[in-house]
């Protein structure tokens, strides 16, 4: 009976020295693990201060769907000053950068001013369909007339790319300029040019205009 009871409290030590043993293995462990994930959390604070993320770490959770990200609607901005009566042209280049050889037709939107209202004169393209081989470009050119245009307008079109079913869009700008700020030249006196100074300071001098005598016939 001595010897049963003697074999028990062996066992029962055994199994509380294995329990004990466990305990302090998952403390430690535990404390391993949180103390990575400070860490962890901590390099990628510094490391994103300093424009850089952890290697390996992913943007995103994969329990989480991906942000919502939708191709730009203007492809290129255009943008184009003038002067009223002038007839403008504007080139711009479509290139293929997709694999294989692509059909696009080209088309215009009506030029509107800021309200809405359709512009004098509308754009005119010198291609209204291209055919490209993957690394390809060609150059396009969009003409306007701006005969009755007003000064101080802005105007808006979109330029659109179509292969099938999408439309892609080139936006246009145009500000019709006033006047005021073109290039100014300003003529001298005529005696500017004939008076000079012929001593012996100066070797160099204008030659004096030639009079022109009218010849009456």
């Amino acid at each position: 009976m001595e010897q049963k009871t003697k074999s028990t409290i062996d066992v029962q030590a055994i199994t509380d020295g294995l329990q004990q043993l466990a305990d302090v293995s998952l403390s430690a462990l535990r404390s391993s693990v949180e103390s990575g994930i400070r860490n962890m959390g901590e390099m990628n604070r510094i490391m994103q201060g300093m424009g850089a993320g952890v290697p390996g770490r992913k943007k995103h959770s994969d329990c989480c769907p991906p942000e919502h990200e939708c191709p730009p609607h203007c492809l290129l901005h255009l943008t184009r000053k003038a002067y009223a009566g002038e007839s403008v042209k504007i080139p711009f280049a479509i290139k293929n950068t997709c694999h294989g050889p692509k059909h696009y037709r080209v088309g215009v939107r009506p030029l509107k001013d800021a309200q809405g209202n359709p512009a004098p004169s509308q754009p005119v393209l010198d291609k209204t369909e291209v055919d490209l081989d993957s690394g390809e470009s060609i150059a396009v050119m969009m003409v306007i007339d701006l005969t009755n245009f007003s000064a101080g307008q802005s105007y808006s079109a979109e330029i659109v790319i179509r292969e099938k079913d999408i439309n892609q869009n080139i936006c246009f700008t145009l500000y019709v300029e006033g006047y005021s700020n073109i290039p100014v030249a300003r003529p001298l006196e005529e005696k500017k040019y004939l008076v000079h100074w012929q001593g012996w300071q100066s070797h160099f001098y204008c030659e004096p205009v030639k009079k022109v005598i009218d010849v009456k016939t």
